[in-house]
């Protein structure tokens, strides 16, 4: 098979051997005919072996086996289940958790889970997944572009990202520090999916200032610094053991922190050309900065 386009399964020799009985004229035949019979019964031939082709799985046409279906929705339901198993093993055992605890936790065999994941580094991007979407969900219906003020925007996602962490300390330990072995380069792949969420609201920003025709990657720029500057405070702020003490109340955290990000939008802004203010609604609050008066 080859993908792409439909290729007999016949091998190499079933397919030299497929004319084998076809009626071969004799050569005073051929001669009379000038080799046309031979076209008649190739063309017939062809005509009878002859195939249409098989649409691959997820083209049009294509039938979808309800068994293969039913079971991939069971793995990805299991998946779910061990998932939801290993944060609350994490919430409740540190960072440190073993996959046999994740396990137990789960109520299933280590070799069950194994069976279910490629290995640790899939279970624990999907770990980083997980608290990736918890972060959307509190953080994106929260704000709405067209009408809060830079500040309130920042703000918020401060407010409820650190929410978020305070409530789930050992699992964000568990990420920014990468505690299952051999897991750097995979911890770092995992906590930037959390930069999905800067990412997110520097394209609505971008888009409410589009009339503008601002350069987009300063926008970017900007939306990986602020992950990162969010990550590693929040490593900070956290400790680095679970029994390690809140460097500073959240609420002094946040408020810090939203001053910190501010900054860097108004760093931005200097960047793109534009002043801000921090305290109007954003479609109304930047405005082209304008030429210093020549000497």
């Amino acid at each position: 098979m080859t993908f792409g386009c439909y290729r007999s399964n016949v091998p190499d020799a079933g397919r030299r051997n497929l004319g084998r009985g076809l009626p071969t004229p004799d050569a005073g035949q051929t001669a009379r005919s000038g080799g046309q019979s031979d076209q008649v019964s190739i063309a017939r031939y062809s005509e009878r072996v002859r195939r249409p082709s098989l649409p691959l799985p997820g083209q049009p046409g294509a039938k979808v086996d309800a068994r293969s279906e039913r079971w991939r929705e069971h793995r990805k339901k299991v998946r779910a289940e061990i998932v939801e198993a290993a944060f609350r093993a994490i919430d409740r055992l540190g960072p440190n958790v073993s996959v046999r605890e994740i396990a137990e936790e789960a109520g299933t065999a280590k070799p069950k889970i194994y069976r279910h994941f490629t290995d640790k580094s899939d279970m624990f991007a999907q770990i980083g997944e997980r608290m990736r979407d918890m972060l959307w969900a509190a953080v994106i219906p929260s704000i709405d572009i067209e009408s809060d003020s830079a500040r309130q925007v920042i703000g918020r996602a401060v407010e409820h990202y650190v929410e978020l962490v305070d409530q789930h300390p050992n699992v964000v330990r568990f990420l920014l520090q990468g505690r299952f072995a051999d897991q750097s380069a995979a911890a770092m792949t995992t906590v930037n999916r959390g930069r999905d969420i800067t990412l997110a609201i520097a394209e609505m920003v971008s888009g409410e200032l589009s009339e503008m025709d601002l350069n987009p990657a300063v926008f970017e720029l900007a939306a990986f610094a602020l992950f990162g500057t969010a990550a590693s405070a929040t490593d900070w702020w956290l400790g680095g053991d679970a029994d390690s003490p809140r460097r500073m109340p959240a609420d002094e955290f946040i408020s810090h922190m939203t001053t910190i990000m501010m900054g860097a939008v108004n760093g931005t802004a200097e960047l793109l050309g534009v002043q801000i203010d921090p305290d109007q609604p954003i479609h109304n609050a930047v405005r082209r900065q304008e030429p210093a008066p020549q000497a």
